[in-house]
């Protein structure tokens, strides 16, 4: 991490920068990482609480985005950015505790929104299937739209159980599982890249056009497999549970 937080006095000088940061060009606060200690490593990293219009705090332009475009994604900077000693959020050092219990939080509330874009995907393509018509019949006859249908209820059934088992450990003040958070992560986000692309087939040429919501669905998806940990570092932490 090279964001620096340099303590003087009962306040601390920020420099750095960050990127790819959710909805930066219109937030109010924003909680950011910056390492206060070098030589401590991971355990000298500190969050703080830093409001906008703090002198030193600036945001980009927001980033054109394949998917998501409905929330703003940019740079924020920090260029001697004076923050007091009461915004540290948790305590110094503490920044790297923080993060990992957000993040594994950030992996399982992203199944909601998954669900919900699978959810209005399979109504539309099986309200489809029943209106367009092929070779004298509605395409939702054929075995093969029949098998994309189901294929995409499947998976959000799968869904649902991912999200009432976080749901449920949050309810009972539960420490989540980091295998649990992984495993869901992963299979909704690379089935879910799936899922969308069955959908636009359903629709065909249709489909691939921007007037269709399924167009969207599928650039969307794709994040799933991207933010709050890459599928790749999530099969990472599943095999390194695995083998302890």
């Amino acid at each position: 991490m090279r964001t620096t937080a340099v303590k003087k006095g009962d306040r601390y000088i920020i420099n750095g920068s960050k990127t790819f940061i959710t909805n930066a060009p219109v937030s109010d606060v924003f909680v950011i990482f910056a390492n206060a200690d070098h030589s401590k490593k991971h355990e000298g990293i500190t969050a703080f609480i830093i409001e906008k219009g703090t002198k030193g705090l600036s945001t980009g332009k927001p980033f054109h985005k394949l998917g998501c475009r409905c929330s703003a994604t940019s740079e924020v900077f920090f260029e001697d950015c004076e923050v007091p000693e009461e915004n540290v959020l948790g305590g110094e050092g503490k920044g790297w505790i923080i993060a990992l219990s957000g993040v594994e939080w950030d992996r399982c509330t992203l199944l909601s929104p998954m669900l919900g874009a699978s959810m209005l995907g399979l109504d539309l393509c099986a309200k489809y299937a029943n209106e367009r018509y092929q070779f004298g019949r509605p395409i939702g006859s054929f075995q093969a739209i029949q098998r994309k249908l189901a294929e995409m209820r499947v998976y959000n059934e799968v869904i649902k159980l991912a999200i009432y088992r976080v749901a449920s450990a949050k309810d009972r003040g539960q420490m989540l599982n980091p295998l649990q958070a992984a495993v869901s992560k992963l299979y909704v986000g690379d089935r879910g890249v799936e899922m969308s692309s069955e959908a636009l087939q359903v629709f065909g040429g249709y489909g691939f056009m921007h007037e269709y919501p399924v167009e969207r669905a599928f650039r969307d998806s794709k994040l799933a497999t991207i933010g709050g940990g890459t599928s790749d570092i999530m099969r990472m932490i599943v095999s390194r549970v695995m083998m302890m």
